[in-house]
């Protein structure tokens, strides 16, 4: 398993997989053509994991990338002139989605992985304005600078973080928030959602042996509480599991869940199926 993750930076690699997957189905819910070349030869090592855990965060990985697209094009109907996707990995919207020409799209992510779309894609154009910044995001005084200088360009900015929380601990998240929301123009920021029930199975033995060298270490007694009382105020939530079901997509639960929905019925199910998803925060 160590040879699939080995680092943060892997995960991206896993991710993009997934995507690729997805879009070799008959009727996939997007197409990404990118997603294959830029994983490589290493579809492979990650199709070698065949557990629970591969099941789920391919399911997961699809539904998000799904509800981030809607959400991104929600936001620039709502006149987001410029999208920061920090902690990029091997996304490839500017690419795959139709996106106006004239908006603005920044990627920053380590610099070797920056370097490896370059190569990847460089034969490609994108649909939109495209800036690629390789960049230690860890370092917050050049974190910073990027933010002030995006935000002094860009009257109206969106910032997206897919994956990227959760191997943050609650002090580098915060932080995080508070680089972000000292910029008046950086007006929304999308991530992930997790309640605090599902954090056991995030912890699960099994998923951490699959991502012991990127664990997860973000666990706030109450995600929704810990950005609203940094400043931020929710403006949209989407759960995973009710956006696939509406798209005829079963979520991956054990059986044992099935039999209990079905005996206690779909209003004892719902809140366990409101255990994860996306958001948009506004400032």
């Amino acid at each position: 398993m160590s040879e699939v993750i080995q680092n943060v930076s892997d995960t991206s690699i896993w991710v993009a997989h997934y995507r690729a997957v997805e879009s070799k189905l008959p009727e996939p819910l997007f197409k990404d053509p990118y997603a294959s070349i830029l994983v490589g030869d290493r579809a492979s090592n990650i199709e070698s994991i065949k557990s629970r855990v591969a099941k789920f965060t391919s399911w997961s990985v699809v539904i998000r990338t799904y509800i981030i697209d809607q959400m991104i094009t929600d936001l620039v109907a709502k006149g987001v002139t410029a999208f920061l996707n920090v902690g990029a990995g091997l996304d490839s919207r500017p690419y795959r989605m139709n996106l106006d020409p004239g908006l603005q799209w920044i990627e920053v992510d380590f610099p070797h992985v920056i370097e490896h779309k370059r190569k990847c894609l460089e034969k490609y154009k994108p649909n939109c304005k495209l800036e690629s910044i390789g960049l230690d995001l860890s370092d917050r005084s050049s974190r910073q600078s990027l933010f002030a200088e995006v935000a002094r360009i860009h009257p109206k900015v969106a910032v997206l973080t897919e994956g990227v929380l959760p191997y943050l601990t609650e002090e580098q998240v915060s932080e995080f928030s508070q680089d972000r929301i000292r910029n008046p123009n950086i007006e929304y920021w999308i991530c992930e959602y997790f309640s605090p029930k599902v954090y056991r199975y995030l912890k699960d033995p099994k998923r951490m042996k699959v991502l012991k060298n990127a664990p997860f270490r973000f666990y706030p007694e109450n995600w929704m509480s810990f950005f609203e009382s940094r400043g931020w105020r929710l403006s949209q939530l989407q759960y995973y599991s009710e956006v696939s079901e509406s798209l005829g997509r079963p979520t991956p639960v054990p059986y044992i869940f099935k039999l209990f929905e079905f005996v206690m019925g779909k209003q004892w199910a719902a809140p366990l199926k409101r255990m994860s998803g996306f958001m948009i925060w506004e400032r």
